[in-house]
């Protein structure tokens, strides 16, 4: 089986009952420096029929209450604009300067 590493979900599309999740990936755009911008590249598209993707958001969101209950993230303010709506500036992959 093949793993793939992927920083966030770039889109979700339902069409004809299925969802796509496009997953993306940060990697370095333009010549290495101290100023060095990312940029997203898609790695891996998932297609799952609704009812796969629905039970999906369940397994996540039961993950997403386990890790608040633990202290490991704090849960999102409404204020606050959403994981997804957000894109990461840097990856985590790449060191800072």
């Amino acid at each position: 089986m093949t793993t793939y590493f992927c920083d966030g979900i770039k889109e979700v599309t339902l069409m004809n009952g299925v969802a796509r999740l496009e997953f993306f990936r940060l990697q370095p755009a333009g010549p290495p420096g101290p100023n060095r911008e990312v940029q997203g590249v898609t790695e891996l598209i998932v297609a799952l029929p609704a009812p796969s993707f629905l039970q999906a958001l369940s397994v996540l969101e039961r993950i997403r209450d386990q890790l608040i209950k633990e202290g490991v993230v704090k849960p999102a303010s409404d204020s606050a604009a959403s994981p997804a709506q957000v894109a990461p500036e840097r990856s985590p992959n790449f060191p800072q300067p």
